[in-house]
């Protein structure tokens, strides 16, 4: 299964300055690059471009991961990015 690049990691971690992006307020270290959307095989064929994106990553610490504290984005949100990065990179990748 595929996952981030290390350039969308890397540029991920800059972003948010190291600190896990589960909530405005945490300041504990980032362990994990978090899917957002899950990455599953459907969601892989509904958002091919959008699943690996930055646009669906979250620097997340493990102990904020493992109780499910994320972000979140609708099936509509990433329905939107996905269409935003086909029509900028000229299709599916």
């Amino acid at each position: 299964m595929r996952t981030f690049s290390r350039e969308t990691g890397e540029a991920m971690l800059l972003a948010s300055d190291g600190k896990c992006q589960c909530s405005k307020e945490c300041t504990k270290p980032v362990h994990d690059l978090d899917h957002i959307i899950s990455n599953s095989k459907p969601n892989n064929k509904l958002f091919p471009l959008f699943l690996q994106s930055p646009f669906n990553c979250c620097p997340i610490n493990r102990g904020c991961h493992d109780q499910k504290g994320r972000k979140s984005i609708t099936l509509n949100q990433a329905k939107v990015y996905e269409e935003y990065l086909q029509r900028i990179t000229g299709g599916d990748k």
